[in-house]
C-alpha cells in the first residue's frame, strides 16, 4: 500500500463511524448500513483522490446516494411483507463502539424512525442530512443535487408530515426566519421530558415485573395507538385494558430490564439472556403513554443480543472476572459490577 492508499485510507477509517450512523438512519438496518459502507468504501477506493476537493463531502454524498437507491428497493420489499416492517432497534452497549457514539451525537427516537418511513426516499435524506447531521440546505442541494430551496421545501414538508402524525420536533433549522424564506420553520411541539420519559419507563418495568395489570392501565391513555411487528398483537389491542392484558401475557416468565434504545429509555423482555421484545413507548403531557412500539422478531433483535445479551455481557467480563470481580445480579441478567 502506497503513501497515497493509506492516506485514503486513514480518511475513510475517520468517516466510517458518520457513514454507518446515516446509512442506519436511512434504512433502519444494521447489515443495510454496513452494506452501504462497504460499497462506500470500493467506490472511494476507485477514485482518483487528486480530483477530489473533499474526502468528507464526497463520502458523504455517494453514501447518501446509495442509501437512497437501497431504499427505494427496500420500500417494495417491505410493503409486501405479511407482518408490519420496523427498524432495527439500536441499543447501546457496555462498551460502546465507533457508530454507538456516533449515533449517540446524531440521535433520532425510535419511533422517530418508524415514522421516517412515510417519508420519500429524498425526503428522508434531506430530512436525516438536516436534523441528525446539522448539514445545512446548501451542503444538501449538493449531495442531492438540487437547489438550496428545494431542499428546504422538502425538509419542510417532511417535518410538516411527521408532525401530523404526532411527532414532537424539535427545530434545529438556524437560518429560516432570518432573510424571510418561505419555508421558515413553525414552532415545534414540545419534546417530552427525557426524565419524565425515562420515569414512566422505570413504572411500566415494575408493573410488568410485579405483573401489576391494574397498574399497567393507569399508565395508558383510554385508546393508546400500538405498533408491532406481529399482526396478532395489533389485532388485540385497542383500549388500555386490552394492552395490558396482552403485555401482562406477553412477559410471562420473561426478565424485564430498562435499556437505552435509540437514545432514550426502554423496556427489554428478556428470556435466558436474550433479548424477547422490546418496548418503546411515548408519552403525552399528562404523562401517560399515548403510543407504544413493540419489537418481537427475532432478525431484528439478534443485533442487540449479541451485544448486549446475557452472553455478550459474561464474554465482556471475563478479564475482569479473572481478577475476582464481585458481579451483581437482579434474576440471570448482570447490571451492576463492583470491580
Amino acid at each position: 500500500m502506497d503513501r497515497t492508499d493509506r492516506t485514503k485510507a486513514a480518511e475513510f477509517e475517520a468517516m466510517r463511524a458518520k457513514l454507518f450512523a446515516l446509512a442506519y438512519r436511512m434504512l433502519g438496518s444494521r447489515a443495510e448500513a454496513e452494506d452501504i459502507v462497504q460499497d462506500a468504501w470500493l467506490r472511494w477506493h476507485a477514485a482518483d483522490a487528486s480530483e477530489l476537493r473533499s474526502s468528507a463531502a464526497w463520502l458523504t454524498t455517494i453514501a447518501t446516494r446509495l442509501a437512497i437507491d437501497r431504499l427505494r428497493h427496500l420500500r417494495i420489499e417491505r410493503a409486501t411483507r405479511a407482518s408490519a416492517w420496523m427498524p432495527e432497534p439500536w441499543i447501546e452497549g457496555l462498551a460502546p463502539s465507533a457508530e454507538d457514539v456516533a449515533l449517540q451525537a446524531m440521535q433520532m427516537s425510535y419511533g422517530l424512525m418508524l415514522l421516517l418511513e412515510r417519508l420519500k426516499p429524498e425526503e428522508r435524506a434531506a430530512f436525516v442530512l438536516h436534523e441528525a447531521f446539522d448539514c445545512d440546505y446548501a451542503e444538501i442541494a449538493k449531495i442531492l443535487a438540487r437547489t438550496p430551496a428545494h431542499c428546504r421545501q422538502m425538509v419542510h414538508r417532511a417535518k410538516e408530515r411527521l408532525k401530523r402524525a404526532g411527532v414532537p420536533l424539535k427545530c434545529t433549522d438556524k437560518y429560516a426566519g432570518k432573510r424571510g424564506e418561505k419555508y421558515a420553520d413553525k414552532p415545534a411541539d414540545k419534546p417530552a421530558d427525557p426524565a419524565a420519559h425515562a420515569r414512566i419507563v422505570e413504572r411500566l418495568r415494575a408493573a410488568l415485573e410485579t405483573h401489576d395489570r391494574a397498574g399497567l392501565v393507569r399508565l395508558f391513555c383510554d385508546v393508546p395507538s400500538v405498533i408491532s411487528d406481529a399482526p396478532e398483537t395489533v389485532d388485540a389491542v385497542a383500549t388500555a385494558e386490552q394492552v395490558a392484558a396482552t403485555l401482562a401475557m406477553r412477559s410471562r416468565g420473561d426478565q424485564v430490564e430498562t435499556v437505552s434504545m435509540n437514545g432514550a429509555q426502554a423496556v427489554a423482555l428478556m428470556r435466558d439472556g436474550e433479548f424477547d421484545a422490546l418496548l418503546d413507548i411515548t408519552i403525552g403531557e399528562d404523562e401517560r403513554i399515548v403510543a407504544l412500539r413493540i419489537v418481537t422478531a427475532a432478525i431484528r433483535l439478534a443485533p442487540a443480543t449479541r451485544v448486549f445479551g446475557r452472553a455478550a455481557v459474561m464474554r465482556l467480563l471475563q478479564p475482569v472476572s479473572s481478577q475476582a470481580a464481585s458481579v451483581t445480579m437482579r434474576g440471570h441478567f448482570p447490571v451492576d459490577i463492583d470491580a
